[in-house]
């Protein structure tokens, strides 16, 4: 008599959505990276130094937005995060994180590029 062999579930496994972390900046420009961010399938963290060490051991972001200020209360530690991670770094000054048009541009710039990253799977939708 045959046995009967379980069978295996074969299921996909879905492309990872792209990352990218907010470190330091005002809460509207996050607030406009995470609109930015739902519209274009791409999920955006925020975090403070210290738990920028920790998610950078836990994930692989695409980008890190980080406030100019904040990146110089410890170069050292950003530039060392960086070289053990795939993601680019992009340091803002405070005037482009309050100007509205050159917010808009930044985030979207960004946010855009992770979206149409290959290994994402997405597709930004069109305007």
């Amino acid at each position: 008599m045959d046995e009967l062999k379980p069978r295996r579930a074969v299921v996909p496994s879905a492309p990872p959505v792209p990352l990218v972390v907010v470190a330091g900046c005002p809460a509207e420009f996050v607030a406009e990276c995470r609109d930015a961010a739902a519209r274009l399938g791409v999920l955006v963290r925020e975090c403070d130094l210290r738990s920028l060490r920790v998610l950078m051991a836990t994930s692989l972001p695409y980008a890190i937005i980080v406030m100019e200020d904040l990146y110089r209360f410890d170069p050292d530690a950003f530039d060392a995060i960086v070289r053990q991670s795939p993601a680019s770094l992009m340091r803002i000054d405070p005037g482009e994180a309050h100007d509205p048009e050159s917010r808009r541009l930044l985030i979207d710039a960004v946010l855009e590029s992770a979206a149409a990253e290959p290994s994402s799977g997405i597709r930004a939708f069109s305007r």
